[in-house]
Parts: C-alpha cells; structure tokens; sequence
C-alpha cells in the first residue's frame, strides 16, 4: 500500500528529516531518502536498513545490545544498537537508541516514523 511518511534522525549535533511516499506491505515500510534505500521492519526486533555505496543494518529492542551490520566497500565494521526507548503506536514509532562502533559509544539518536494512508 502507498502511504505518505515523515521521517526524523536527530542526534547531539544535527537532525536529518525527510518528507515523502513510501509503501508499506505488512509490517516493513520502504522509501528513498536522498536515493537511498531505507527499509523499516517492525517487529519483535526492529530493524533499520539503509543501502546505497554502503549498507547498515541496525537491529534494536528496548533494553537489549543487539549487534548490527555496516558494509562498505573497504570492509566490514562491528555496530551495536542499546534502544533505550521504543514507542508503537497505530501509524507512528519513535526509537532512542545509543550507536556503539567497534566497542565505542559513538552518541544517542531519535529516530521519529509517522506514516498515513496515501489517497
């Protein structure tokens, strides 16, 4: 189904946002932000997955380290997620989380997701 999304990343310093059509099929929504594919799957572990020159793949679920994955074409680097917050609602998820890279804590975002139905 197309639905229209609004989108937040907000960390210490900067705040990325984007405004667009998306398509929802069950519980994974898909959009590009700046031609770069985001993928959102809502579950019991939430992952985020973005791919362009790179891909990452963050898993998160409040109160658990989950491991993640960020392929560039020089290599692979070790992430971990820590969410320290994770609200559902009906057409909206807000997640904190702290990014860990190579066993260092790199900061805190706010990722923000509200969608509705595109007529």
């Amino acid at each position: 189904m197309k639905i229209n999304i609004k989108t937040s990343l907000k960390n210490k310093e900067e705040t990325h946002s984007f405004k667009g059509k998306a398509i929802k099929n069950k519980n994974t929504i898909t959009y590009k932000d700046q031609n770069i594919l985001t993928k959102i799957k809502i579950d019991d572990i939430i992952s985020i997955e973005r791919e362009d020159e790179y891909k990452i793949i963050l898993n998160l679920k409040k109160g658990i380290k989950l491991k993640g994955n960020y392929i560039t074409k020089y290599g692979t680097v070790n992430i971990e997620t820590l969410a320290k917050d994770i609200i559902k609602k009906e057409k909206s998820i807000k997640i904190i989380y702290d990014l860990i890279v190579n066993d260092e804590y790199i900061d805190t975002f706010t990722y923000y997701c509200e969608y509705s139905i595109d007529s």
